[in-house]
Parts: structure tokens; C-alpha cells; sequence
């Protein structure tokens, strides 16, 4: 077999860096655009709202920068140029090129720009599509490796693996010792993705498997497949399960029951990203450290690596300058220290920036492999979950064998979605921008509706759960179900509280809505239903100064039904922890909303629900 030789160069380019971008974004403050036309950036998760965002809109406070919340699916970006609507900045986690050949016409190349000579060669390797262009670029890099219990390894007197051999023999001496060796969460699809490509890592990062994994990032229709290659992964894969004493049980594991068995030292191993780590630390009475996986045809090992997140840029923004320039200063603020450290969560961070150092010195167990660059990105097509979970889960419950078991992978890799019927046909059209009185009416349409739906007489919920217009016309259960944060979704829950008591909710909303995250402009203003919230703007934010329901003052004394997020919930907990709050069972806001648009019926109308006062 081929073995690939990696080293870690930077990517060459024609112009050299203009400045180095270290702990801060390194860029010179703009004046304000003359452009009314803001810039806008979909962020994946609304983790990132609470963290990036910020930092962004404190280097650069005079420009007009709205941050929007996505889903980690690229469908999403699709269904926004269907309608000439896709955003300027676009990112998502799950990504491969095949998963955006139909937004390739539309995004912008960065290979022309100075921003890619900052990115390390192995880390752009799998982002150059068909054209020789790069589209796409990872932000930074999270490792995804096994974390053991180095307190149970010692006290069953099990050395910690530094190699595959070692690695059987850790797992087989806690077996036999009536421990499970590894709590892998494979009832869950990125476990199983994960599984393959971390038990036959060494095929992966082969220069067959290199040469395999550029064509499938580039393929415009079927992905090919080596066949001689995938039956030596699958081979090595069925060898992996069966040398970690995984069974049919373990196909129910989920991530909580995952972590529990690892916490109550149940099991030796488990897996995870550095901030895992840092919360099972926290729980644990052990030492922990993390082992890389290790290839079963040579003594190299590897750290598994995730980027945080991919990001895109619509390629109309080379027609503005000013706003290009924003754009990408808006680039190297991610991928500054201080900004891939507050996308990656905190610390473990592998920085793809040559310009910043990687950030792994908490992180123990990876050195060498940190030292030597044995960093594998992992493939992450979107198919590639399912497929990964109905082979995986097909050899655990010995209902296949390897052969099977790839042409199943291979069979759900290249399976045509069924054309969906459309569930609603809309017959007006809501933007999710705001409109002249800071509200979004397809955000207030969303939880009007179902607020309306679970008779609850008023709702209040952050902005960042609410991703997408609602266009005229017919409209399928997936595109519905993209107008909500399915990546970042929340739980529902309904009380009854006086109207003092809500008065006190939506004012502390704004004082302190997450310990993380401040109102501080007008893009992150909440969605409210049933009432109308008129607030002053200041210099620090924003703040209550009167409430209305049905255009009156809200009556201090009744009792309101209110419907409530995680969010909103946690602050009216905080003021009033003897509040009974019902949770909704089974429901989520994405859930709610989709259900309530499959019985074909038209959603509700946006209400004026927000009044600013300069």
C-alpha cells in the first residue's frame, strides 16, 4: 500500500501577507460604509452568536454587521439563492464540495486573495473544487479524539496505548476485568461517521486514500469508489469494533448514556473534542488524557481533527470593495488567535493560521502527533452520517458482514433523494431582516404561530432561534423546517405569571439574557408574541420602558400564559425560581413549527411586536 508523506508548508502565493494576525484581528477601524446595504453572516449555531459575534462587533464598531443564525446544512444557503436572497458570509460544519456544487456558480474564490497564503497547505488539501478554485475555508481545528481515565488505567495497572497493538491489549485487560473499554455513543450518526475513518485512519491518510477523498469532495454526481481500498477499510474497521469489544448494545448508546458510563468509571474510554474533556474533568475524581487513533498497517497515529466551521463568501461582494474589505476583515478576525479560540470554545484549539501558534498545550496525550502534524480532517458529506450509521450498525447487530457493510455505505452515498411533496403553499411572504420597526416578520409569524397553537396568550424568544424568509408559494416539510435553528433547536415550555412578573422577565431579558451574551444592537433584539415590548436604545444596549398587550399597558395583576425558549426560561427562573414551568413534552420550537405547517394550514400573520425609541 501507498503511504502518503505529510508535512505541513504553508500554501504559496503570489502576494505576501500584509500583516500578521496574532491575538487580535490586526486590522485598521474603517469608517462607516456609505452602503446601506449591511453586511449579513450566517453563523451555524447560536453558540457562535454568543461568542464570535461579539468579539467581531468589538473590533470593528462602526461597521454595520449582522449576524444571523443558520443550520449546519448547506441546503439552507441553497434554498436562499433559489429565492436571490444568499447572504454575503455563509458557514457551516458538516461540509463537503459535493454537498455545494449547486452554490459553486455563486461563491466567490479565494485563492486570489491573500487570505489563503495564511492557511497551512494539508488544511486547504480537500478544498479545491473542479475549477482549481477554493470556495470554501476551514476556520481552525478541533481534535475529536478518545479521552481515558488514566486514573482507571493505572489502578488496573493498563498501560496507557502508544500504538494499535497496545490499544488491543488495553481494551482486552479491561474486559477481562469486567470494564468496558471504550463508551463510543455510536447510536448517534457523527459517532459512526467517526468510527470508520478513526479505525482505518491510516487507509485514509494513504495516498490512495488521498486520491479517493479528492475526487469524492469534487464529485458532481456519483461519488466513485476504490473498491480495493474500501474493503481494506472496512476490514479494518470490522477488526476495530470487534478489538474494543463492541456489540449489538452498543448501537443504543447515545451520548448521554455515553458520558455516564465513562463518568461513573464504567467503561475506560470515551471520545470527545478538548471543551468534553474540560467538562468531564469537572465531574470526575481522575486524571484524564487523550490517546490519537492509530493505524492498524504502521506505528503512525494521528490526531482526528473537525473543523470548527467552513466558511463562504457570496461572490457578489467583488462588486462592493468596501464591503469585500469588511468581509475580510471579518475572515481574519476568525481566524486570529483570539477568534479561533472563541469559535473552538476554548482551549485545544490546532490553528490552521500559519501566523498564530496552535493551541494544544492543555490538551495532553497529542504531543507527538501535534509535533509531527499527523493531523487527519475528517470527510463529512452530509451523507456520509447516514451511511456511516447503516453500515456501522449493520456489523454490530452481525446483519452484515464487511462486504455488505461498504456496499450499503457505498449504495446510501449515492442514493437520490425522493422528490418531496410540497406541505404548505404560502400565500404571503415574510422577511427574516427587520423591517422599519426592528421587528422580523417571519421570525413573529414563526412564534406567533405557535404560541397560537399551544394556546398560550403571549411568548417571548432570543432572535437567534429564527434563520429564514418565508417565500411565496409551495413550500416542502425540510424547507419549513429551515426557517428554524434546527442545529441550536430549543425546548419549549409554557407558565402563567402576572403581568409584573412578565414586565420583570423582558426587562431583565435585556439586562441579562445569557452570561454570555448581551442585547447590544438592533439585529439582536428578541421576538416577541402577544405583547409589544417598546425599548430605548442607550449606549451600552437597550432597556424596558413599557410593555403593551392589545395596545394597553400590560395589566400588572392578570395572570398570562406565556410561552418560553431555554433561554427565556433560565432568565425567569433566575428572578423567580418558585416558578412552575411546564416543560412541553417532545417538543422543540423547530418541531412545533414544522408540525404545525405539515396540516397544510397558512402560518399566522406577523404582529407589530417592537417598538425602539432613540
Amino acid at each position: 500500500m501507498k503511504k502518503a508523506k505529510r508535512c505541513l508548508i504553508a500554501v504559496v502565493s503570489g502576494v505576501l501577507v500584509a500583516s500578521a494576525v496574532l491575538s487580535g484581528c490586526g486590522q485598521s477601524k474603517k469608517e462607516v460604509s456609505k452602503n446601506d446595504d449591511h453586511l449579513t453572516v450566517y453563523l451555524w449555531e447560536n453558540r457562535l452568536m454568543k461568542n464570535i459575534a461579539p468579539y467581531i462587533h468589538e473590533q470593528f464598531p462602526d461597521q454595520d454587521i449582522e449576524f444571523i443564525i443558520g443550520n449546519n446544512d448547506t441546503d439552507l444557503y441553497s434554498y436562499f439563492k433559489e429565492h436571490d436572497e444568499l447572504p454575503d458570509i455563509i458557514t457551516v460544519r458538516r461540509f463537503s464540495g459535493t454537498d455545494a456544487q449547486d452554490l459553486q456558480p455563486y461563491l466567490m474564490d479565494f485563492a486570489s486573495y491573500d487570505v489563503v497564503s495564511k492557511y497551512y497547505s494539508y488544511a486547504v488539501q480537500y478544498y479545491k473544487n473542479e475549477e482549481d478554485e477554493i470556495q470554501w475555508l476551514p476556520i481552525c481545528g478541533i481534535p475529536q479524539t478518545i479521552i481515558a481515565n488514566k486514573t482507571l488505567f493505572d489502578q488496573y495497572g493498563v498501560k496507557i496505548p502508544e500504538n494499535y497493538e497496545e490499544y488491543v491489549q488495553a481494551c482486552q485487560q479491561f474486559y477481562d476485568n469486567g470494564i468496558k473499554p471504550y463508551s463510543m455513543d455510536l447510536g448517534e450518526d457523527w459517532s459512526n461517521n467517526e468510527i470508520i475513518q478513526a479505525a482505518a485512519i491510516g487507509e485514509f491518510t494513504s495516498l490512495d486514500g488521498i486520491e479517493w477523498r479528492n475526487g469524492a469532495e469534487t464529485a458532481s454526481d456519483e461519488v466513485k469508489f476504490d473498491d480495493a481500498l474500501w474493503k481494506r477499510i472496512f476490514s479494518e474497521t470490522s477488526q476495530f469494533l470487534k478489538d474494543s469489544h463492541f456489540g449489538k448494545e452498543d448501537i443504543n448508546i447515545d451520548v448521554d448514556t455515553g458520558i455516564q458510563m465513562f463518568v461513573e468509571g464504567k467503561s475506560a474510554m470515551f471520545h470527545g473534542h478538548p471543551t468534553v474533556m474540560q467538562q468531564l474533568q469537572k465531574q470526575m475524581d481522575a486524571e484524564l488524557t487523550r490517546i490519537p487513533y492509530f493505524s492498524q498497517t504502521s506505528d503512525e497515529s494521528y490526531v482526528y481533527m473537525t473543523p470548527s466551521l467552513n466558511i463562504a463568501f457570496n461572490k457578489n461582494l467583488e462588486k462592493d470593495r468596501e464591503k469585500l474589505d469588511t468581509a475580510l476583515d471579518v475572515l481574519d478576525c476568525m481566524i486570529s488567535e483570539e477568534g479561533q479560540k472563541l469559535i473552538a470554545d476554548g482551549s485545544g484549539v490546532i490553528s490552521l493560521n500559519t501566523d498564530v501558534p496552535t493551541m494544544m498545550q492543555d490538551v495532553p496525550g497529542l504531543e507527538e502527533e501535534i509535533n509531527n502534524n499527523a493531523v487527519y480532517i475528517r470527510y463529512s458529506a452530509q451523507k456520509s452520517f447516514d451511511a456511516s450509521l447503516e453500515a456501522v450498525h449493520g456489523l454490530l447487530s452481525g446483519e452484515m458482514d464487511e462486504t455488505q457493510a461498504y456496499d450499503t455505505l457505498r449504495s446510501v452515498m449515492n442514493r437520490k433523494d425522493p422528490e418531496e411533496k410540497a406541505t404548505v403553499n404560502f400565500e404571503n411572504e415574510y422577511s427574516i431582516s427587520l423591517n422599519d420597526r426592528n421587528g422580523r416578520d417571519a421570525a413573529s409569524s414563526i412564534l406567533t404561530t405557535i404560541r397560537e397553537e399551544n394556546d398560550a396568550q403571549l411568548a417571548l424568544a432570543p432572535y437567534y432561534y429564527f434563520t429564514s424568509s418565508m417565500y411565496k408559494g409551495e413550500c416542502t416539510s425540510s424547507r419549513v423546517g429551515m426557517m428554524t435553528a434546527k442545529s441550536s433547536d430549543t425546548a419549549l415550555y409554557v407558565t402563567k405569571i402576572n403581568g409584573k412578573q412578565v414586565y420583570e422577565l423582558v426587562e431583565n431579558y435585556f439586562a441579562d439574557a445569557d452570561e454570555n451574551f448581551y442585547v447590544t444592537n438592533k439585529y439582536e433584539l428578541p421576538i416577541a408574541s402577544g405583547m409589544k415590548i417598546i425599548v430605548s436604545q442607550e449606549e451600552s444596549g437597550f432597556s424596558l420602558k413599557d410593555l403593551t398587550v392589545n395596545d394597553k399597558k400590560i395589566d400588572k395583576e392578570k395572570e398570562y400564559s406565556i410561552l418560553l425558549t431555554d433561554t427565556t426560561m433560565s432568565v425567569l427562573t433566575k428572578i423567580n425560581p418558585k416558578c412552575e414551568i411546564e416543560q412541553l413534552k417532545d417538543t422543540t420550537l423547530s418541531s412545533a413549527w414544522t408540525e404545525a405547517m405539515s396540516k397544510g394550514q397558512q402560518p399566522s400573520a406577523p404582529e407589530d411586536y417592537i417598538e425602539v425609541e432613540q
